[in-house]
């Protein structure tokens, strides 16, 4: 044969051989590496937020009971005063003045009541010998008998007296901050006069008026009596327990709400009445509810998923139906049991069925082992 044409056909049969070979498969992708948690199985409770008020649990206006000039302010504005302690001092002169007079006014009508009775003590055998007409006896026991009611009468006036001047002592009815006083020294005051407000800063109340929905759970709690509703403010800096102390027996009709208070602890008196706190109320509890980190979820346009890891490591896409927060982080009511396992970090590379290892162990199985003591000290 001719050696150009031998050359030709083992060429066209190369290039023929090379046409007909199957393609080959592209390389798989590389295990992708994720952090998988198992989920928390625990009992969880159920809480609704409320804003609340706080309000003092006993707030007096402090208003004088008789008239006359402020001779001294004995507190400082805005501290905290205790019960039956002075705030001011009316000028006890003319109160005092008015308790001499009936003293002696006292004093004149017992002279007059013991003559009286003096007087009837001598007629009386007079009157059963005819000496004088029973007539004149029965004035005597009169005037016996109106001298005693005078004497009651002032008394009463020397009781009155008194009173009006322990009155100029003007003492704080409660234990509380004081607000600034309307009124200073030298000023003449009366009643019906408002001086300075006394607000009871410990406890406090606050107000609330949760969904009528809540009422058995707001009732349950009231009989419990227990501490288990927290109040804070919106940054949290400020944050208590409270029990609720009352539930009213109307709903409101119009907003289907019904008014509830807390009574909480304010011991270091930072919280005034007056403010807006949020109320985190406790509606119901999970029992046995499974709970995953809130990272591990991924909100899709349809549904909540989740990233679960099988037996052969390989990734599974979950759809679940997502309960409230509590526990390790999100309640799962449907969709993950206690058994799998959920991918928390690397989801952003995983698609279903894709191939995953956790750096973590891997790293363990590749790090070195440590020299053998025996072996090192038998060594040459």
């Amino acid at each position: 044969m001719h050696p150009t044409k031998t050359a030709t056909t083992i060429a066209a049969f190369a290039l023929f051989a090379g046409c007909s070979r199957p393609p080959q498969a592209p390389p798989a992708p590389p295990p992708a590496p994720v952090v998988t948690v198992k989920p928390t199985v625990a009992d969880v409770g159920v809480f609704r937020d409320y804003p609340g008020i706080t309000k003092s649990v006993r707030t007096v206006d402090v208003i004088p009971r008789v008239s006359g000039y402020i001779d001294r302010q004995a507190f400082v504005d805005g501290e905290l005063v205790e019960d039956g302690e002075l705030l001011y001092q009316i000028d006890p002169r003319p109160y005092a003045v008015a308790v001499e007079k009936a003293q002696a006014e006292i004093g004149i009508v017992e002279a007059e009541l013991r003559n009286a009775t003096d007087r009837v003590a001598r007629n009386r055998p007079l009157v059963e010998v005819g000496a004088i007409s029973q007539q004149e006896f029965d004035q005597l026991l009169a005037d016996e008998r109106s001298a005693k009611a005078r004497l009651q009468a002032r008394r009463a006036a020397l009781d009155e007296a008194n009173l009006n001047l322990s009155f100029t002592r003007i003492e704080s009815p409660a234990r509380g901050k004081a607000s600034a006083t309307r009124v200073y020294p030298g000023t003449l005051v009366g009643p019906e006069q408002l001086l300075v407000t006394v607000r009871q800063m410990d406890p406090l109340w606050v107000e609330f008026s949760p969904a009528a929905i809540e009422l058995p759970a707001v009732r349950a709690l009231e009989a419990s009596g227990r501490s288990d509703t927290e109040v804070a403010l919106s940054d949290g800096r400020w944050k208590r327990m409270g029990k609720v102390v009352f539930v009213d027996n109307t709903v409101n009709p119009e907003t289907s709400t019904i008014r509830t208070r807390l009574e909480v602890p304010n011991p270091d008196l930072v919280m005034a009445p007056g403010a807006y706190l949020n109320v985190r109320l406790r509606v119901d509890e999970l029992k046995g509810a499974v709970t995953v980190p809130e990272k591990a979820i991924v909100y899709q346009t349809a549904a909540a998923t989740l990233w679960t890891v099988d037996g052969e490591r390989k990734a599974r896409q979950k759809v679940v139906k997502v309960g409230p927060h509590g526990g390790a982080g999100v309640v799962i009511l449907e969709g993950v049991g206690p058994e799998d396992e959920i991918v928390v970090e690397g989801a952003l590379k995983l698609y279903d069925g894709a191939q995953t290892f956790d750096p973590a162990a891997a790293a363990a199985a590749n790090a070195p082992k440590p020299a053998d003591p025996a072996q090192a000290q038998a060594t040459p």
